[in-house]
């Protein structure tokens, strides 16, 4: 991951062109406005500050519309440029809003992916943040630091740690001793990163976050058949976590008893997320916030979890299946699968099982 790290905050000073925007989005100019002909070349020079909502949006906002959801605030929205789906763009035209004659609309192929672009070249660089290594921060002169890494106020670096290029931590964080950071890493504010964890190249670990900790394991101490206390097992392997993974805040992944807890390449955790020891996240998974995997369980590659789920010890969830929200996982889930509920279900089942509890009680009700 070569491009310049960025935090989550938008620039002040963005400014930003429709040629820009359509250079970055694919997509295309597909009004006059009334301001330039068929073409509407001079839409081309119209220039917006700031991404904004639709509701209220000025002259220099730019804004998305991608949802029928939102088309209530079409009335009211004036942004220089408005970023649409090719579905919207003859409805638009039809309407006689005064969107249609005072933006410039571009329509892209995928509107939603169009905005994840263009979020990023209105963030704040984290050089606007952070400022070569702070006075204040604790760095053991064993650590290896490359070119162009960023540390902030009151971190504490431990003995042989490696960061790579261009990486930044934020005010407060802790890296272990032998840990390692790949290039372009971003560390946002007090996150803490035991001893031995690597983390791989673009990757964002958000405030509050804790890597490494030990896992929740203890042998039960007996006497007569009776548990009269708890034997702490203490936990020896480490976390790896690949390329270009994102981390919410606040969120646990603990060190495995023996070996690793992994995270793969390209996954996405949100918030408040609990990754259990020696479980293991596949390439590019998707885990919403509230979500614990319990140890040893497994997700599959580009598998989907929603908000509040709990998995179960050694839970298996195949590669590209979904789980949905507030669903208890006690088994595994094929690949491709769909399921949720607690108990969880296949997702058809479950849609019928609840059918026949509203027939039931409709029933019950005439009786």
């Amino acid at each position: 991951m070569d491009t310049p790290s960025r935090s989550s905050s938008p620039k002040a000073d963005s400014e930003f062109s429709v040629t820009q925007i359509l250079d970055w989005t694919g997509g295309r100019l597909v009004n006059s406005g009334g301001k330039g002909g068929p073409e509407g070349e001079a839409l081309r020079y119209i220039r917006v500050k700031k991404p904004a909502p639709l509701d209220g949006s000025c002259s220099t906002d730019l804004s998305f519309f991608f949802s029928r959801e939102y088309e209530s605030e079409l009335v009211s929205a004036r942004p220089g440029i408005l970023i649409t789906g090719e579905a919207f763009v003859k409805p638009l035209e039809r309407s006689g809003l005064p969107l249609w004659s005072g933006s410039a609309v571009i329509a892209c192929k995928d509107p939603y992916f169009a905005m994840a672009l263009i979020s990023e070249k209105f963030a704040v660089g984290t050089s606007d943040v952070v400022q070569g290594i702070h006075q204040t921060a604790v760095v053991d002169p064993s650590v290896e630091i490359s070119p162009g890494v960023k540390i902030g106020p009151h971190c504490v670096i431990e003995k042989g740690v490696r960061i790579g290029a261009r990486s930044v931590l934020y005010a407060g964080c802790y890296v272990g001793s032998g840990s390692v950071l790949g290039v372009n890493a971003v560390v946002f504010p007090n996150v803490t990163i035991y001893e031995g964890t690597v983390i791989g190249s673009g990757v964002r670990i958000h405030a509050g976050t804790v890597i490494g900790a030990d896992g929740f394991g203890y042998a039960p101490i007996t006497d007569g058949g009776s548990v009269v206390g708890h034997q702490k097992i203490y936990h020896l392997g480490r976390v790896v976590i690949g390329d270009d993974v994102e981390i919410g805040a606040n969120s646990c992944i603990d060190r495995s008893t023996f070996g690793e807890t992994r995270v793969d390449s390209h996954a996405k955790l949100d918030n408040h997320v609990h990754v259990g020891h020696n479980a293991h996240v596949g390439e590019g998974a998707i885990i919403c916030g509230g979500t614990c995997l319990a140890g040893n369980a497994k997700l599959g590659k580009y598998a989907y979890v929603g908000g509040l789920t709990g998995i179960t010890n050694h839970v298996r969830v195949g590669d590209g299946a979904k789980v949905g929200a507030m669903s208890l996982l006690t088994k595994d889930v094929p690949p491709g699968g769909v399921v949720l509920g607690n108990p969880q279900r296949d997702h058809k089942e479950y849609f019928r099982a609840h059918a026949l509890l509203s027939r039931l009680l409709a029933e019950r009700r005439k009786q």
